[in-house]
């Protein structure tokens, strides 16, 4: 082995000052790029209890479509970050792991209708993102219901000038 695998074996050893939930992400060594990017996500299901009959499968294949912009300070945050955008109010996670591409968290957001609990599964490059989600939700006057989609973020180019 060089110096140079003894060093980053080392910086990697040695603690620092990175704490909690960032270390995980630090130490798997994937950081998004700065750029823009764009999200597509598509609901694959809805299930909510009392749901009148003809609303079964409604959204389901929905597609929508997002461009946001990733800055350095965004990318300094890690994917943790990047993974609230687009969240209906205050998010934070339970757990978030990323190990050798994949990943798995489950974020919690408490929006006007009460909290949400999302799981998410899939796999993270430094360029893009694919994963399913699974969110628990209460739905007013109707009680706990669940809502599954598939998500893909993708790195089409640099941010555009201010």
């Amino acid at each position: 082995g060089s110096s140079a695998d003894a060093d980053a074996d080392g910086a990697g050893n040695d603690g620092g000052t990175v704490s909690g939930g960032e270390a995980a992400t630090k130490a798997d060594g994937i950081m998004p790029e700065p750029g823009q990017y764009k999200a597509t996500i598509t609901m694959t299901g809805i299930e909510i209890p009392g749901m009148p009959a003809e609303m079964a499968g409604h959204g389901s294949g929905m597609t929508t479509t997002s461009e946001y912009c990733l800055t350095e300070e965004d990318v300094a945050q890690g994917f943790e970050e990047m993974m609230k955008r687009g969240q209906n109010g205050e998010c934070s996670y339970e757990s978030f792991n990323l190990d050798g591409g994949k990943m798995d968290a489950v974020m919690v957001c408490k929006t006007p209708e009460g909290e949400a609990r999302m799981t998410m599964d899939g796999t993270a490059t430094p360029t893009s993102s694919d994963f399913t989600a699974t969110m628990a939700m209460n739905v007013p006057e109707m009680g706990e219901g669940t809502m599954s989609f598939a998500a893909e973020h993708e790195r089409i180019g640099d941010c555009p000038a201010k």
